[in-house]
């Protein structure tokens, strides 16, 4: 089914089913607020983006974090993946 991401404020994100509206999981690493989110083209992946200045990039499957996007000078409020 489709998933849903949204980011909190303690620095996690949740996925939810929507057609279940069961909570399918929290992917945690940021130590700030999570204030954007994105799915790749493909859902394998999401990206979130953080008050803590970085962003992570999470394999959706099995909610490990792929990478750590370090250097922003301030909070990163707007991620997104090319087509």
């Amino acid at each position: 089914g489709s998933l849903l991401a949204g980011g909190g404020g303690d620095g996690s994100i949740h996925l939810w089913n929507v057609e279940s509206g069961k909570k399918q999981g929290t992917l945690r690493g940021h130590s700030n607020s999570v204030d954007s989110v994105a799915f790749c083209p493909d859902s394998k992946f999401v990206a979130s983006g953080s008050s803590d200045n970085s962003v992570r990039i999470w394999e959706v499957a099995t909610g490990s974090e792929v990478c750590s996007l370090t250097g922003h000078s301030g909070g990163v409020t707007c991620v997104a993946f090319s087509p």
